[in-house]
């Protein structure tokens, strides 16, 4: 349910060093909610080759967060001749089910926040606001970039205001995620190496992160060309959204990083 706010910290830590970031508003989402389904991965990936022939660059670095490092993955196993390096940012490994359960058991644990929150109204941007403030994830403190990554989710006119988000877009790439197994086939059929930035906290700043070392650990040995390094001090949400967070990412994948590095 992000937006291309979600790359505001990791763009001032690039663009000093002469990079040029292009950050996407996934089908769905954002500026792109009006966009019609079909979803899922294999939507996105045309939409993806299809910003990329817009740019009219030949090839490019793909990084993807959460849910878009899954759409990174499959664009690589779709059209590796447009990508020149990869980078996962915790997403994009399918962890295997609970033992005993099915996708439609396990699918409201995994969206059914979000689900919660898309259906929900507010008055005015800084009742919006205040819905994120104090969710533990942002445990570093609110900041300009988070204002700006929550005000840019919200449409709407007050007081009838919501989330841009597609209810129906995240309904069906999370089916996907679950049930299709090109994911799988593509990183297992890599031909390079690609990087995977793991945060060491979950998406409510828990001890428990969303990959797991162990059962990742064990997930990695189909994917020998996936690199892990885990990014300490991180969540699910501040590895982009917090400076600090996004300085070291930039730092391991290009070598520069912005104000805190």
């Amino acid at each position: 349910t992000s937006s291309n706010r979600a790359w505001q910290c990791f763009a001032k830590a690039l663009i000093p060093g002469g990079y040029t970031l292009y950050a996407v508003d996934l089908r769905g989402r954002g500026d792109s909610s009006s966009l019609p389904g079909p979803f899922g991965m294999s939507s996105h990936v045309r939409d993806m080759v299809a910003v990329i022939d817009h740019l009219g660059i030949e090839k490019i670095d793909l990084i993807g967060h959460s849910m878009g490092a899954f759409v990174a993955v499959a664009l690589v196993g779709s059209a590796p001749e447009r990508i020149s390096r990869t980078v996962l940012i915790d997403g994009g490994i399918a962890l295997p089910l609970p033992a005993g359960f099915t996708v439609e058991q396990v699918l409201p644990y995994v969206i059914g926040p979000a689900l919660t929150r898309l259906s929900m109204t507010f008055d005015s941007y800084e009742s919006y606001r205040n819905y994120w403030r104090p969710l533990p994830a942002f445990v570093k403190g609110w900041t300009p970039v988070l204002e700006e990554y929550v005000d840019y989710d919200l449409r709407g006119t007050p007081p009838e205001m919501h989330s841009s988000v597609n209810p129906k877009a995240v309904e069906e790439d999370s089916v996907d995620l679950f049930r299709s197994d090109f994911i799988n086939e593509a990183l297992e059929n890599l031909s390079d190496e690609i990087l995977m930035l793991r945060a060491e906290r979950g998406l409510q700043n828990e001890d428990v992160p969303l990959y797991p070392i162990e059962p990742l650990t064990e997930a990695l040995k189909r994917f020998p060309k996936v690199k892990l390094i885990t990014v300490s001090d991180t969540n699910h949400y501040d590895i982009l959204l917090d400076q600090s967070g996004a300085d070291t990412c930039a730092e391991i994948i290009y070598g520069v990083g912005g104000s805190s590095t």
